[in-house]
């Protein structure tokens, strides 16, 4: 039984709004998606939908009936800026779209009259090859413009569902809050594997910060939260966890590094509140997780990334001091236009995760570094490349984009600070204080040409304009 299948007792609870309050049953989800399923377009092939997705039960109703209809499905934020949307639909023509906003219009493409609401189709579909294998399809920097998306097959999605529920001991009983987004892997991951186990969910949008968040979380009496560092950091700065959440059981953390007091002070919380606090580490490219520390062993283990989740299996090349993960939820490869879809498997289960690693003599792993220019900030892989091509097409001008997990910072030559900084803050959906920019005399450049983030990082002498408190 895979948790697409939803073949759990009909009466079960499955969805909870936090908003409203209405409940619905593993009884109404199954009806619900298949007539979703029925309503999605027949083409005499096999499908390319795009959902654009809120933390709802609609947005869960329509993805399900993707997986069960066969379809392949682009997952998209609905916070995404909407011509970042624009470009995914453009690159790849997906058949169908479904938005939950109700005034979301594309070009070329007519209301469905199929009778589900929201749903729009292609005016004009166009012949597309389509992998037998391919189910799903996440961005992994398209909060950066990129066009580029992960190719996820059924297998991927239910063998990683399958290993969080062993690590983390899921039952029946369950019952997480929607902390994340759906459309992002790690938040995805806790969709797929609690529906695995026949447990219930809350949907909500609202952040970890507003009242209402834990007013359902004590309401519905949830058991989990799910969070990146940037929401441990504010819980913990702000206190919420001391006095909130007396229901709760566990909280998970991935999606960048936590800085390693801070989890010193969550195991501690934990520890006096009878949570089990888990510290994880994925990627989109491996469907969402890839090892984990057991919450048991956390105290002695701060610092590090943890053992391979079962079924998988964690090394750290000999030469390159690269982490390498095998597995069953490795993607298939990338795509990066309509063409690549119809690729096959290029990983064969093997991914190289551009981190750097060691292990310990108990053969846990520590990141030591990246290969490769990204970031990770509030759950988020931001490819410097990607931004930095973006923002010059708009400034007309060369900009170098560096800084680490907790701070986006970018130098530029004889533009304004200020507006590149509001550009950066309302592109990717940033706040301020995560966003610094300076103005540069010069770029400093290695002596090949090229531009030297090292000298940046140090410090160069800059005019620092529009820099965030």
């Amino acid at each position: 039984m895979e948790f697409w299948e939803l073949l759990h007792p009909d009466e079960a609870p499955v969805a909870i709004d936090g908003g409203s309050g209405r409940q619905w049953c593993y009884r109404d989800l199954r009806d619900d998606v298949a007539r979703a399923q029925i309503a999605l377009p027949t083409l005499g092939r096999r499908a390319l939908g795009l959902l654009v997705a809120r933390n709802c039960y609609e947005c869960l109703v329509v993805y399900l009936a993707a997986l069960n209809a066969g379809h392949a499905l682009i997952l998209l934020d609905a916070a995404l800026n909407r011509q970042l949307i624009n470009n995914f639909v453009e690159t790849y023509q997906p058949d169908w779209i479904f938005a939950t906003e109700a005034d979301a219009e594309f070009d070329d493409y007519q209301v469905s009259t199929s009778g589900l609401g929201k749903l729009v189709t292609l005016s004009e579909p166009q012949h597309l090859e389509l992998h037998p294998h391919l189910a799903l399809l996440l961005t992994t920097s398209g909060s950066t413009g990129s066009p580029k998306l992960v190719r996820l097959t059924l297998r991927n999605l239910a063998a990683n569902a399958q290993s969080i529920v062993e690590y983390l001991g899921l039952t029946p009983q369950e019952r997480p809050i929607t902390s994340l987004p759906m459309s992002y892997s790690y938040g995805l991951s806790v969709v797929n594997s609690h529906l695995a186990v026949g447990a219930s969910m809350v949907f909500t949008d609202d952040g970890v910060l507003q009242r209402r968040f834990w007013e359902a979380i004590d309401q519905f009496e949830c058991t989990s939260i799910a969070g990146v560092p940037y929401v441990y950091q504010m819980l913990l700065q702000t206190g919420l966890l001391k006095a909130k959440g007396n229901s709760l059981r566990a909280l998970t953390q991935a999606g960048g590094r936590l800085d390693e007091g801070d989890i010193q002070r969550m195991y501690e919380l934990a520890r006096a509140r009878n949570w089990r606090f888990y510290v994880m580490y994925g990627q989109t490219e491996a469907t969402a997780r890839i090892s984990y520390v057991p919450w048991e062993r956390l105290g002695e283990k701060i610092g590090s990334v943890g053992v391979a989740i079962p079924g998988g299996a964690l090394s750290v090349h000999e030469e390159s001091g690269e982490l390498e993960y095998c597995g069953p939820n490795v993607m298939m490869g990338y795509a990066e236009c309509r063409a690549d879809l119809a690729k096959g498997d290029e990983l064969h289960g093997r991914l190289r995760t551009g981190d750097l690693a060691r292990k310990d003599a108990d053969g846990y792993c520590y990141i030591t570094g990246r290969v490769k220019r990204f970031l990770k900030m509030f759950g988020r892989r931001f490819n410097l490349d990607d931004a930095e091509k973006l923002l010059a097409r708009q400034f007309d001008a060369t900009v170098a984009c560096y800084g680490r997990d907790d701070l986006l910072m970018a130098a530029v030559e004889n533009a304004n600070a200020d507006a590149l900084q509001a550009v950066i803050c309302e592109t990717f959906d940033l706040p301020r204080p995560a966003v610094k920019v300076t103005v540069v005399a010069e770029l400093p450049r290695t002596p090949n040409g090229k531009l030297d983030y090292k000298q940046l990082a140090a410090g160069t002498p800059v005019v620092e304009v529009g820099t965030a408190d």
